[in-house]
């Protein structure tokens, strides 16, 4: 996937572009078979920190609690971090490949492995180099992605000074892409992620007396039909926002009405005026059922990662940048996702860019979504995603590397 005259140092790490390297498989591979939860990422945290360690480059371990940091610094010139997440999820892996999950319940279902082997990649390619780079590199390896809001901690542990951070670039695996593909959310990329719990508080009876209740399982029946309005008649059509409902719970027999009954669920947007626009009006809705029915309700709004919203420029960037290496037809500029990433918190403070790396190949058989436990990735994506980011921080610092 090389166009045009390479560097030779960068021709001797990228020599695996269009095969797996040995390191690079057998790293992936001990990492995927050995999955850690988030803040629980010790043992995959010591790999990075090896690695880094290895590369010469300044380290500090423990940010955030598992977090790695890892520092080339070379002058005055800009700075560019990388980020990878570390952890993995709470889910039995289905696939049988000699290095499957070897922890009970535990699984790399979204690709954070890969993420880890492809920015230690990145890094023994700069270590192989340090005095062509104009400026100072960083490398994250952040716990907690998966819900724990590791990015969110990070950011308030400083890593993005000393250096001072100019740019940051951060990629996820994409089954949604064939191998070889770069997918580029221009601005907006993944939704804020926000969570609500609903209590209505009614009052109990015998099933056989329904008129000496309060029902609250049948407000709560009403309430999921006129929350679902609010998508379609209370945000603006060319607006995106979701509101799923997962889980409602209530009552303990069948000839019983219950005091209470519950309902937990998920909300999506990507701005801040619809997030909040939903919230104003999800309570209102509760609040004239519980009304309409004479009880009491509770109403609890979470709010989780914020939508992540990526620096247009930068994001133009990454294009170009991929575009060198693979040719304008691989580079994709693609819708964005309503699912969340902590990457948002970063790109509140620093402009940057989140992208796509295609792992799909349908030929092997690698065609399943996220977070199932059928999950898996064509390894070829590990070579590619070191070029991308390698081509992309040759482009910001203007190193004139390829």
């Amino acid at each position: 996937c090389h166009t045009g005259a390479v560097n030779d140092a960068v021709t001797a790490v990228l020599a695996g572009a269009d095969k797996v390297s040995g390191w690079q498989e057998d790293l992936y591979r001990d990492l995927h078979s050995h999955p850690e939860l988030s803040h629980q990422e010790h043992r995959t945290a010591g790999k990075a920190a090896d690695r880094l360690t290895t590369a010469g480059f300044e380290v500090i371990s423990s940010v955030g609690g598992t977090g790695v940091v890892g520092v080339l610094r070379n002058g005055d010139g800009p700075s560019v971090l990388l980020r990878a997440d570390m952890d993995a999820l709470p889910m039995e892996e289905a696939n049988q490949i000699p290095y499957r999950s070897k922890v009970k319940g535990k699984m790399h279902a979204c690709g954070h492995d890969a993420h880890v082997t492809i920015l230690l990649g990145v890094a023994r390619l700069f270590s192989s180099m340090p005095n062509r780079v104009q400026g100072n590199i960083k490398w994250i390896f952040q716990p907690a992605e998966e819900g724990g809001g590791g990015g969110r901690v990070l950011t308030e542990e400083g890593v993005l000074e000393n250096p001072k951070v100019d740019a940051i670039f951060g990629a996820h695996l994409f089954p949604d892409l064939k191998i070889g593909k770069v997918g580029i959310h221009e601005k907006e990329g993944l939704a804020a992620a926000d969570r609500f719990i609903i209590k209505m508080i009614g009052r109990g009876a015998h099933g056989a007396y329904p008129h000496l209740s309060r029902d609250p399982i049948l407000a709560v029946g009403e309430l999921i039909s006129q929350l679902h309005t609010i998508v379609s008649r209370s945000i603006n059509p060319l607006d995106s926002a979701v509101i799923t409902i997962g889980k409602v719970s209530g009552g303990t027999a069948f000839n019983i009405i219950p005091d209470e009954a519950e309902i937990l669920g998920t909300v999506r947007s990507l701005s801040q005026k619809v997030r909040e626009e939903l919230k104003s009006r999800m309570e209102e809705v509760t609040q004239g059922v519980a009304k309409s029915f004479g009880m009491d309700y509770h109403f609890d709004f979470q709010w989780g990662y914020p939508a992540l919203i990526n620096d247009p420029e930068m994001s133009r960037l990454v294009a170009a940048a991929c575009a060198r290496g693979i040719g304008k037809e691989n580079v994709e500029f693609i819708r964005p996702s309503m699912g969340g990433e902590d990457f948002a918190y970063y790109l509140e403070k620093v402009p940057g860019s989140f992208f796509r790396l295609g792992c799909r190949n349908e030929e092997k058989g690698i065609v399943n979504p996220f977070h199932s436990s059928r999950f898996n990735i064509d390894e070829d994506v590990l070579p590619f995603g070191v070029e991308m980011f390698a081509r992309i921080i040759d482009e910001y610092l203007g190193l004139k590397l390829f």
